[in-house]
């Protein structure tokens, strides 16, 4: 099919784990744990455990169709399974056409330069998944790019999202994003960051996505936690009323939660 505009959103899983989740703990703080007699007296957990549960399917989250974005069944041995529509009808589907040999980060001007299980995106080859399954990524990548189109007039989902690279930025803003509209957030529950559009719900506040919060925050338990330095006596650390600076799996190394309670 002839294709319109190709959109690039951003697709994020609600990564939410109940409060306390996680209980082994070993608490070090204070000037004589860190031996600097200059930082501020703080209790840090180090690790607060909390399993790092397997996302859920993203072949099964794959729109029904001829064919399977990520697990590329369907299709013949030399055709690839990607988004179908037009210009003339708003219309998204499954559907098979030629594949080249690009994979990720390759260099392409159309989907057709790619191999089979990957699309064009931003001039290179990323990896295809669903439902935010970073599980279906390459390493150093995650699933968490909404492959949008405009087809018939109007802008639609595709169902399929893609595997970018993660791991580029600092969530302490040390090393912010180049694009002045995006920040630095967690994005899945293996701590993996990457730049994402700005969130507006502080610490505290409700939310229901990793993208709904600021930086420097993370969404758990449908509330921003505030982001901290598990190191003892690091920067930033919890301001008073936010609760215990505990480094849970789901975090980044390093980083902790201001965690309540």
């Amino acid at each position: 099919m002839w294709r319109s505009s190709l959109i690039f959103g951003w697709s994020l899983a609600t990564f939410l784990c109940a409060i306390g989740c996680g209980t082994s703990a070993t608490v070090s703080g204070g000037p004589s744990a860190a031996g600097d007699a200059g930082c501020t007296d703080q209790h840090v957990v180090e690790d607060g455990g909390g399993v790092v549960e397997s996302p859920d399917s993203g072949v099964s989250a794959c729109p029904n169709g001829i064919c399977n974005y990520q697990a590329q069944t369907g299709c013949a041995a030399d055709k690839a399974c990607r988004p179908q529509f037009s210009a003339s009808s708003p219309d998204v589907s499954p559907g098979c056409e030629a594949a080249g040999s690009g994979k990720s980060g390759a260099s392409c001007t159309a989907s057709t330069d790619c191999a089979i299980g990957f699309f064009c995106a931003d001039g290179a080859c990323r990896k295809q998944c669903c439902g935010a399954d970073w599980s279906a990524c390459d390493s150093g990548e995650s699933c968490i790019r909404q492959l949008q189109v405009k087809a018939g007039g109007k802008i639609i989902d595709s169902g399929m999202d893609l595997c970018f690279p993660v791991n580029n930025c600092d969530p302490f803003g040390i090393e912010p994003c180049s694009d002045p509209t995006l920040e630095c957030k967690i994005v899945d529950p293996t701590g993996a960051v990457a730049c994402l559009p700005k969130g507006s719900a502080g610490p505290g506040d409700a939310c229901d996505t990793a993208n709904a919060c600021v930086a420097g925050t993370y969404c758990v338990a449908h509330s921003c936690r505030a982001l901290c330095n598990a190191d003892v006596c690091g920067q930033p650390v919890c301001a008073a009323g936010q609760g215990t600076c505990i480094h849970f799996n789901r975090d980044p190394v390093g980083v902790g939660e201001c965690t309540p309670g």
